[in-house]
């Protein structure tokens, strides 16, 4: 006996309201120094053709609460950006919550937020790899580097109390060369330049270890660090005579809330089309509308403690072994130039102070 399947295929079309607008919220608040900024914008209309950076929220009234009912009121400094007052600090132990009035009439606030005490890792090391990199051509490229790896919570001994940490890594390659022009005889150029990259992709969180039996985490990938100026999208000029890799991690403690977002936004940003992958849906945050509790709301208010730390990372582009030395941690502008004249030895140095060495202030920190 012969039984035959016969399927039937109906075209599902979902309702959607492409009138709907929605309000974004990005916001992180730490102990570190403000001032601390929140953002607001509309996401893009469904069906919209317009990619426009004009959806920002205008004319609203922020306010951070704390639990013991102190207002902070936020400034809005255009562009969708409110600006907490240079004089805000954040408490550890305190919870924060944050309240918006929009122009059309609707109330958004966050669940508290409370400000955890910050955590660091028990050690840090580097060990060679050979990652596919997306270049500044976003081509996909395998390149030699450093594999930074961490190990967190060696001293935790109550597992349901474990920390929840996520990482941001950034690096900045900062390199001198030198310039002769055919026309000078007593002097040459010198420039020194810097330029940040960051080295994180999805969002860097550690794994929730409450189920169980230990808090440690060993091995932990904080990020894949390249070698070879190249790699960034840098030319080495012929006069190279030295780059160096200025890394710095920085380590937020969270709350369930964020790292529940985080966690739900890594497993839609990993799905690669297979079947258990993940379905793509609405990614909500600890936000809601208090006059329309139906009324959908993205993005996250985050509270966290931050730890900053520094290092000078040293490897060759045929090395494997990685040398990790502590330095300072200095805030670096993204990218810069200085040059500078410098005389030769046997040249008499002009009484003008534009030949001085004008190297910034935080460069010899390395």
């Amino acid at each position: 006996m012969m039984v035959a399947f016969i399927g039937c295929t109906e075209i599902y079309t979902p309702k959607i309201d492409s009138k709907a607008e929605t309000l974004v919220i990005e916001g992180l608040i730490t102990d570190g120094t403000g001032p601390f900024t929140i953002k607001l914008s509309r996401a893009i209309l469904f069906n919209s053709d317009s990619v426009s950076a004009s959806n920002f929220v205008e004319g609203a009234k922020l306010t951070v609460i704390d639990n013991e009912n102190n207002s902070f009121t936020l400034t809005d400094s255009g562009k969708g950006n409110y600006t907490l007052p240079i004089t805000f600090k954040a408490r550890l132990g305190y919870s924060y919550k944050l309240h918006i009035e929009t122009s059309d009439g609707n109330i958004y606030e966050s669940n508290s937020q409370k400000l955890l005490l910050p955590q660091s890792y028990d050690s840090i090391r580097g060990v060679f790899s050979t990652n596919g990199f997306i270049g500044q051509d976003n081509k996909l490229i395998n390149i030699n580097g450093s594999n930074i790896l961490v190990d967190l919570f060696k001293s935790v001994s109550n597992v349901d109390s474990v920390p929840l940490c996520r990482f941001k890594s950034n690096v900045t390659i900062q390199y001198e060369y030198t310039e002769r022009l055919q026309d000078t005889i007593n002097w040459h150029w010198v420039y020194d330049n810097w330029k940040s990259f960051p080295l994180n992709g999805n969002e860097n969180i550690t794994e929730d270890n409450s189920n169980k039996i230990s808090a440690l985490i060993t091995g932990h990938s904080l990020c894949f660090m390249p070698i070879g100026m190249q790699s960034y999208g840098l030319a080495s000029p012929t006069t190279l005579a030295y780059f160096i890799y200025y890394l710095r991690i920085y380590q937020y403690t969270i709350n369930k809330d964020s790292y529940n977002y985080y966690k739900e936004a890594n497993k839609q940003l990993a799905a690669s089309g297979k079947i258990f992958d993940p379905i793509t849906s609405q990614l909500y945050g600890n936000m809601k509308c208090i006059n329309n509790p139906s009324k959908i709301v993205l993005g996250l208010f985050e509270v966290s403690s931050v730890m900053q730390t520094a290092f000078m990372v040293v490897q060759g582009a045929y090395s494997k072994n990685v040398y990790l030395y502590k330095v300072p941690y200095v805030d670096i502008p993204s990218s810069g130039e200085v040059r500078f004249k410098v005389w030769d030895s046997h040249a008499p140095m002009p009484d003008d102070p534009t030949y001085d060495n004008i190297t910034p202030s935080w460069w010899m920190h390395f």
